[in-house]
């Protein structure tokens, strides 16, 4: 629980605010603000960008309370219109942990004054003028990154709370993965998979009856966002967020599966211990 009555225990990373002409999103994350979360869902990340008054990338949290959050997805705030109801909802202290925490708003002859801050604290800088630069609604929260540095935060299971999203029983589609992330998948299984059979091979290779292992691995040119599994979600009906279950990635492969939608490669071996030589086909 949080040591502040009047504070909630999450901050949402909104995928939709709503932007003025010429605030355009970084690159990666063009698109509608549904796109833009199946994208981090699939992907099982967040990623920072530069922002205003920023020189390296930041990750942006609002820390609004649940009537705050309402206010944002039915009437907006600051005259911008409404925020798209796209969300990902992390935990307050385990964002702590990650090294956020709340911006500092300025006036324009305190943004002036301390320019010549370390790179961290100055990017943590946002300026507050009322009536023209008023952004105090967000209750915002930034991670800061180094120049050079992945400006990345990986979505784990004890850091994510759940998912706000538009429609009741939205879940992420899956995608078709092109033909260098297929083969670079299946690369990567297959190296697990050699080191988990060597690693079995040093325990049980001792034993008079072991003869041979074998081993195999396959992987699908579609993916699903396996991020999302067992998340809680809530979805906007307009006026409030309602509690929506959980996402069920699994049971969203296992009918692709069964309608045969995927296309599959599959690599094996064979290790034998009497003398033969290893298979690989």
């Amino acid at each position: 629980m949080s040591t502040h009555p009047d504070l909630p225990d999450t901050l949402v990373h909104f995928t939709g605010r709503p932007r003025r002409q010429g605030d355009a999103p970084p690159d990666f994350a063009r698109g509608t603000a549904e796109e833009r979360m199946v994208s981090i869902l699939h992907s099982g990340v967040l990623r920072g960008a530069p922002d205003f008054w920023a020189d390296a990338p930041v990750l942006c949290f609002s820390e609004a309370t649940e009537t705050a959050r309402r206010a944002m997805l039915r009437d907006g705030v600051g005259g911008r219109g409404p925020y798209e109801p796209w969300g990902v909802v992390l935990d307050r202290q385990k964002l702590i942990q990650a090294g956020a925490r709340p911006v500092l708003y300025l006036s324009r002859e305190e943004m002036d004054q301390t320019r010549r801050l370390p790179r961290r604290m100055r990017n943590r800088r946002v300026r507050y003028d009322p009536g023209y630069s008023d952004w105090l609604h967000e209750r915002e929260w930034r991670l800061c990154f180094e120049e050079g540095e992945t400006p990345e935060l990986p979505l784990t299971r004890d850091l994510v709370v759940g998912v706000i999203v538009g429609a009741s029983g939205w879940i992420p589609p899956p995608r078709t993965a092109d033909a260098a992330e297929v083969v670079a998948d299946l690369q990567e299984r297959v190296r697990s998979a050699r080191a988990q059979m060597e690693s079995l091979q040093a325990k049980v290779g001792a034993l008079p009856d072991f003869h041979s292992m074998s081993v195999s691995v396959s992987t699908t040119s579609t993916k699903f966002a396996g991020a999302a599994d067992r998340l809680a979600r809530w979805y906007w009906n307009g006026d409030d967020l309602v509690p929506d279950g959980v996402f069920d990635i699994r049971e969203q492969q296992m009918r692709s599966s069964e309608h045969g939608s995927s296309t599959g490669f599959e690599v094996g071996w064979s290790v034998g211990y009497s003398g033969s030589e290893e298979e690989v086909r």
